[in-house]
């Protein structure tokens, strides 16, 4: 198997770490279409942008309620 291929099967999809291993594209995670989980890239975007969720670490899964959540926070700050 390529290289490729082994570094998106061990990746963790849904985080941070995930889209950095190389899952970067929106279509092609395994997430997609998942009501709970993100995909690697939004996962990543959404790591970058709110401080509540940096905090947490790029290995964490984050879920659509854990941006609401944060999405929620920034809008106090």
């Amino acid at each position: 198997m390529s290289k490729i291929l082994d570094s998106l099967e061990a990746a963790e999809h849904g985080t941070a770490s995930g889209y950095k291993a190389g899952c970067k594209s929106k279509g092609a995670c395994p997430n997609r279409g998942s009501r709970v989980d993100l995909t690697c890239e939004r996962a990543y975007r959404a790591y970058v942008h709110y401080r509540a969720l940096f905090r947490l670490g790029p290995n964490i899964r984050i879920t659509r309620a854990m941006l609401r959540e944060a999405k929620g926070l920034k809008s106090w700050s």
